[in-house]
């Protein structure tokens, strides 16, 4: 479950950073929230990001 839990941080960090070099900055106010999140607010970020 770990490793999962590590894959989507990886894939919520890296929208976002493509978010950001393709102008919207302001995706990067999450990157923090993503570092920092645990299992559960991972899937919560995850699902308004549209991934779940």
């Amino acid at each position: 479950m770990k490793e999962q839990t590590e894959r989507l941080r990886e894939d919520l960090l890296q929208e976002i950073y493509a978010g950001a070099a393709s102008g919207l900055g302001a995706m990067l106010l999450d990157e923090d929230r993503i570092r920092h999140a645990d299992e559960e607010e991972l899937e919560e970020i995850a699902k308004e990001y549209g991934k779940k």
